[in-house]
């Protein structure tokens, strides 16, 4: 199982730091670049708004089918059967919520028809990533990883095309179809290469079916529903309570950006994870816990390599990237998302495990404190702040649910971070710290970001944060049988 999920995550990772970095740092800035704070914060409130809503889109029924198919494959022809008109009426549901939201917050007439767009997209994705659920289900991780990446590589290469040769044409409206398009494409794929799994395939309305499937499905839901809340919503309050509102957004989805690009890595570790823990822990696997230290060293031990980087060199990566539009607020809204990150990558393995082995009650308790610690922390930071006021809001809420969230992995699981694995993160930060205390080179500025970068990865070797010898003897043993 473990050989499995490694040589999947190697896979993932390869492909996803080949693939959505370059889409967010070269394809999503270079747009904003061109468009302007202005203009693209505009966009990024409306894409918030549409993700707000997006767990009715699905109320859980991704993760309860991985859930499900995991444990036992055969079900698989007759769930998704059944699902098929539950998902349209979803679909109904949430284009009706996301409008009453764009009229509650007074959103401009003109700026339906780019939300309209964007709606359509989110049900792209949702199916897409309703597919991708059983592929992960029945553990077939390649095939996923693989859709995982293909419309962000469409995208890169019609706004990639657009920002080499016709920069005139670029338009969020234009930005907003590219994606569409990316979307549609890899939904097709998707569907394609789903064929050999199931067969003759019938959509069946089943009204006890589709209750039992909410039933179920429902916790995971009001799960999402307030990560959603207390991750995205912030944006939304950004926009409606700081003056000049959207220019402020603009700023955060600078940060943001790069955030949302670790995010989507910190995600590939958590999607992996998810049906080994849910297997795992039906089985009571004994290799649970080796599993946690191993995934647990390489995010958290990643995680705060990122933040020493960002701490040091924040200006000259903005910069790099946004050019002479990063200003004091961009590199502190930067450098505050990061220290959230941080605290983030606990969430990717304490809070999958817990949602694998359906521990969803305190999960859910655990999410709606972050959602009062975010809404709290915005109303109190943003008017003073704007959006360095909602990135110190976004630290706060994510340390919050991260301490909440290992307390209950260790008291209902018995699952956590072996006192080595602790000693190494201490060890890790002091060391790369305590460098810059005693040498400080007369070089420039990428000079020593490279050199910071190597310093990261020699001392992630020195304290086993990535363990060659672990991971050899795992690369080495025969897989379990499915």
């Amino acid at each position: 199982m473990q050989k499995r999920f490694f040589s999947s995550l190697a896979l993932s990772l390869f492909l996803n730091l080949l693939i959505k970095p370059f889409s967010v740092l070269v394809i999503d800035a270079g747009v904003q670049r061109v468009l302007g704070n202005e203009v693209y914060g505009q966009y990024f409130v409306l894409l918030s708004l549409s993700l707000v809503f997006n767990v009715f889109l699905d109320l859980g029924i991704n993760n309860f089918t991985t859930r499900f198919i995991a444990q036992d494959t055969t079900h698989l022809n007759q769930h998704v059967s059944k699902v098929f008109y539950l998902r349209l009426l979803l679909f109904l549901l949430y284009v009706a919520l996301v409008y009453g939201g764009a009229w509650m917050f007074n959103l401009a007439s003109g700026q339906f028809t780019l939300l309209t767009l964007l709606v359509f997209n989110q049900f792209l994705i949702q199916s897409i990533a309703f597919i991708r659920s059983l592929f992960s289900g029945l553990h077939l991780f390649r095939t996923d990883s693989l859709i995982s990446v293909l419309d962000r590589a469409i995208l890169i290469l019609i706004m990639g095309a657009a920002l080499l040769f016709s920069i005139s044409s670029i338009t969020i409206f234009n930005f907003v179809l590219a994606q569409t398009v990316g979307y549609a494409l890899t939904l097709f794929t998707a569907v394609w290469l789903l064929r050999t799994q199931i067969k003759n395939l019938v959509p069946t309305f089943d009204k006890a079916y589709i209750r039992d499937v909410l039933t179920r499905s429902f916790p995971f839901a009001l799960l999402v529903l307030m990560m959603l809340l207390y991750n995205r919503s912030d944006v939304v309050l950004l926009k409606q309570i700081s003056t000049a509102g959207n220019y402020q957004a603009g700023v955060y989805a600078q940060g943001y950006r790069l955030l949302d690009a670790l995010y989507m890595l910190g995600m590939i570790f958590a999607g992996l994870l998810f049906p080994v823990f849910s297997r795992m822990i039906h089985q009571k696997s004994h290799e649970l816990l080796e599993l946690v230290q191993i995934s647990g060293k390489l995010l958290v031990g990643g995680s705060l390599g990122i933040l020493f980087i960002v701490s040091y060199h924040g200006s000259y990566i903005l910069r790099l990237i946004y050019g002479d539009k990063v200003d004091s607020e961009s590199i502190l809204v930067f450098q505050y998302l990061m220290m959230a990150f941080t605290a983030m990558s606990f969430n990717f393995i304490f809070g999958t495990l817990l949602t694998a082995g359906g521990n969803l009650k305190v999960l859910n308790l655990t999410a709606l404190l972050g959602v009062l610690v975010s809404v709290l922390s915005n109303l109190i930071l943003i008017p003073t702040l704007g959006a360095v006021g909602c990135a110190i809001a976004a630290f706060i809420t994510q340390g919050v649910v991260s301490t909440v969230l290992v307390l209950i992995s260790y008291k209902r699981l018995k699952v956590f971070f072996y006192l080595r694995s602790l000693v190494a993160f201490f060890m890790l930060i002091g060391s790369l710290y305590g460098s810059k205390l005693f040498v400080q080179p007369n070089i420039s500025e990428s000079q020593a970001l490279v050199i910071d970068l190597v310093l990261v990865l020699v001392f992630s070797f020195v304290y086993s944060i990535i363990d060659l010898k672990f991971l050899r003897e795992i690369w080495c043993l025969k897989e379990d049988s499915q």
